[in-house]
């Protein structure tokens, strides 16, 4: 992704996979050219402090690189609307919601990128063989078009997932270009629960304000829940010499 990003200012809505800290690593190491700087937005506490610590003891300069709370169902905060020149995202996304969290944060991003001629980059599973993909990625195209982008790339099958049901779905990188300026219909409006119906899955599930420190879920009235497992990396059995 690097010659997408570089020189320019990154906005990385969700990054639960750290990519942002990745590319600020290596192109402080000189590995590759650098963004001008990366801003990256997530939901998740524990991203966030780990990032911060991760800056401090790669010794990553603090212009280039810094991480704010953020939840998608929110309006963007004022003083980083229209404020970059690419996005990168890799939205939560399931066979079961045709596409609509990936549009949910591709509309984020897109009202915190700068007008035309700004673009993009979203990280979505595709397979030609599944029906629920093929009719995703078509809501997922549709949307973008409508909002005034079109896609310029897509560079399909380079991620790979640790899936027990489907060990062999991958996901593309979804370059979208904006060619005009088209009003997000989602701009100062806060997305309602009956919205996420599906967002993280089969499964209904309360959509937390954000998740802390302590891994609990910190709902919009208070209460919290604590996440029900942990990471499959932290459980797995360490393997014997």
């Amino acid at each position: 992704m690097s010659d997408y990003l570089k020189h320019r200012d990154v906005v990385m809505v969700g990054d639960g996979d750290c990519m942002g800290l990745v590319m600020a690593h290596l192109a402080n190491k000189g590995l590759f050219k650098s963004p001008a700087k990366i801003r990256i937005f997530d939901f998740d506490e524990r991203v966030l402090a780990f990032v911060r610590q991760a800056i401090q003891d790669l010794n990553i300069p603090s212009d280039l690189i810094s991480c704010y709370r953020y939840n998608v169902r929110d309006p963007v905060p004022e003083e980083f609307k229209q404020a970059h020149d690419v996005f990168y995202t890799n939205p939560p996304y399931g066979s079961v919601d045709g596409g609509e969290c990936g549009k949910l944060f591709l509309a984020r991003c897109m009202e915190f990128c700068k007008p035309a001629p700004s673009w993009g980059v979203a990280l979505l599973p595709f397979a030609h063989k599944e029906d629920w993909s093929r009719k995703a990625m078509l809501n997922v195209q549709k949307f973008v078009c409508d909002q005034g982008y079109v896609v310029s790339d897509m560079i399909r099958e380079i991620h790979q997932y640790h899936l027990e049901d489907r060990p062999s779905l991958r996901s593309c990188n979804l370059v979208v270009d904006r060619v005009r300026n088209v009003p997000s219909h989602r701009a100062d409006k806060r997305v309602l629960d009956e919205e996420l119906f599906h967002f993280y899955g089969r499964k209904p599930l309360r959509m937390p304000e954000y998740i802390s420190i302590n891994a609990e879920m910190v709902f919009e009235d208070g209460s919290k829940e604590a996440l029900s497992e942990e990471p499959k990396w932290r459980t797995a059995p360490t393997e014997q010499p």
